[in-house]
């Protein structure tokens, strides 16, 4: 590569050490000659070049007022310093000759961001259905009535679509994505770009015997995701198979389902069939993994559920875990299509716990989810394959420059 070209992704969401941006996408780059810089902004401040070489900002949202409509109001006022000035003032002194926008805020500076340097390229991370997500997570339990949030959460998903007419290129990270943006956004070019594992490497391939967590449910604990059926399942289980062990491995950012957590652990007599773990480091998370027998995820129907692929199920099959999931969405496509697992009626604690009886019992079954877990990702879904799409797309909207 004659020229260095310098990168920059942006998020508003996501962390600096985010699976997507940190370890797949922006590694890559690195490693293939690329400067690359990634400002976040969250609840953390921070400054600096990590060790595989990326160069970081870590911006600290900015609270003035109590409430998130006056901060954001309170933000509109001129002289007011905001996350996103400081952003705009990093963006000025490196200069790349590519943004990467990860959340829909970051569009919010979308006009400014396109006036710095000679002419940038800008490539659009659709990894969200925002209009259902605010629907079935932000505005589930509000007090302001559906017909105002639906409409307030719609008017956001179109906001988005119009944002992102301005883009180069578009990424998605599953079917559902790709469809609502080839649909609403059809100027644009858009390319699937799947979150696949990228842990083929750290496999052990681990007996059956050499497993310690007969079940796992790996990402952010919450009640419609399935969280609480998991838990309740194990109070069948355990009648059954009394040394059966369940490994939640997630943050809990809800008290409320923490506090009923905890207290079913403890009215159940739980505590040593039930590991917490809220948080493991990006680099210690294939220990885990290699140490788990069977894979769940026992997602509550919900619209936003039916569009989404989340990366645990790749994960799952990459270390050979059959998994149990719910049956709707492209998620129940991917494990009855690749014959990695079984599809089950969800939020039924019962139904799930005599699943992971049956399964465990049925060592023909589980050991034939298990390899085509293997050979799928060897085959078809890893990382690999979505670095080498990716490194074309940049290559191509870079020397157009």
């Amino acid at each position: 590569m004659e020229k260095k070209f310098i990168i920059c992704f942006l998020a508003d969401l996501h962390t600096l050490y985010d699976d997507r941006i940190y370890w797949k996408q922006a590694l890559s780059l690195v490693n293939n000659g690329y400067e690359v810089h990634y400002v976040t902004i969250g609840n953390v401040e921070g400054k600096g070049t990590t060790k595989e070489g990326i160069h970081f900002l870590q911006l600290k949202r900015k609270k003035y007022l109590p409430t998130v409509a006056l901060n954001y109001l309170f933000k509109k006022i001129p002289f007011v310093t905001t996350e996103y000035d400081e952003a705009l003032d990093y963006c000025k002194k490196i200069k790349p000759d590519l943004f990467h926008i990860h959340d829909s805020r970051i569009n919010r500076i979308l006009k400014d961001l396109k006036c710095i340097g000679k002419n940038p390229k800008f490539i659009y991370d659709g990894r969200e259905p925002l209009d259902k997500n605010m629907k079935d997570y932000r505005f589930k339990d509000s007090k302001i009535p559906k017909f105002i949030t639906h409409r307030y959460a719609d008017y956001i998903q179109n906001w988005e679509y119009k944002k992102v007419k301005e883009f180069d290129y578009i990424f998605t990270v599953d079917d559902g994505l790709y469809n609502r943006f080839k649909t609403h956004v059809k100027n644009v070019p858009i390319q699937n770009l799947y979150n696949f594992t990228n842990l083929k490497s750290q496999r052990k391939n681990l007996t059956y015997e050499e497993k310690i967590y007969d079940a796992a449910y790996i990402g952010g604990l919450s009640e419609i995701r399935g969280a609480m059926v998991a838990l309740k399942a194990t109070k069948y289980i355990v009648g059954k198979i009394p040394n059966y062990k369940l490994l939640f491995l997630g943050q809990i950012f809800d008290v409320t389902l923490q506090n009923k957590i905890t207290k079913f652990i403890d009215e159940h007599n739980l505590k040593g069939n039930v590991v917490l773990k809220d948080f493991v480091p990006h680099q210690e998370v294939s220990d885990y993994f290699n140490r788990i027998k069977m894979g769940l995820n026992p997602l509550l129907y919900a619209k936003s559920h039916e569009e989404i692929i989340q990366i645990k199920l790749f994960e799952y099959m990459n270390f050979g875990i059959p998994i149990i999931t719910s049956n709707f969405g492209y998620m129940q496509q991917y494990v009855l299509d690749n014959n990695v697992g079984i599809a089950i009626e969800p939020n039924d604690e019962k139904l799930l716990a005599n699943t992971i009886v049956e399964l465990l019992d049925n060592r023909k079954k589980f050991d034939e989810f298990a390899q085509n877990g293997i050979k799928s990702v060897d085959e078809k879904f890893n990382w690999d394959l979505m670095e080498n799409k990716m490194l074309e797309v940049y290559n191509k909207l870079l020397t157009e420059k």
